[in-house]
């Protein structure tokens, strides 16, 4: 399993905003999305990503171009970095919804996830609840 490094950029910007460490089966892809939940959220609410670029870190033991011994040397991967756009999924928190509708109506450009699903903000299915 490796070791990813989910790097999290600012809004509208390359600057990475966070980044967070994961132990996954496999690397994601160009495209896909990733839900984030937190301890302190209640399921399934999330920080919701769009994958933009997979960056390889790799280490090779040979310093030439080809193995001069005969013998070649097999590299190693030294990390793997997961470049991710903040989106708008059907879980999303209401504060990251929020703070990205914002920044939307800014004019921002924020992608959405494109799926269907019925999705109910965290304070209507709190006053759900207590209703």
């Amino acid at each position: 399993m490796p070791k990813v490094t989910v790097v999290v950029r600012d809004v509208g910007k390359l600057k990475p905003d966070y980044s967070l460490q994961f132990d996954l089966p496999g690397v994601p892809s160009v495209g896909d999305y990733i839900s984030i939940n937190r301890p302190s959220e209640p399921e399934p609410y999330s920080e919701d990503l769009i994958v933009r670029k997979i960056w390889w870190r790799l280490h090779h033991p040979e310093t030439e171009s080809f193995s001069i011994s005969g013998q070649e040397k097999t590299g190693k991967l030294t990390e793997v970095f997961v470049e991710c756009d903040q989106a708008i999924g059907p879980y999303s928190l209401d504060r990251w919804r929020d703070r990205l509708e914002d920044a939307s109506q800014r004019g921002v450009a924020v992608e959405r996830f494109e799926i269907e699903r019925f999705a109910v903000r965290q304070d209507e299915a709190q006053s759900m609840k207590e209703g």
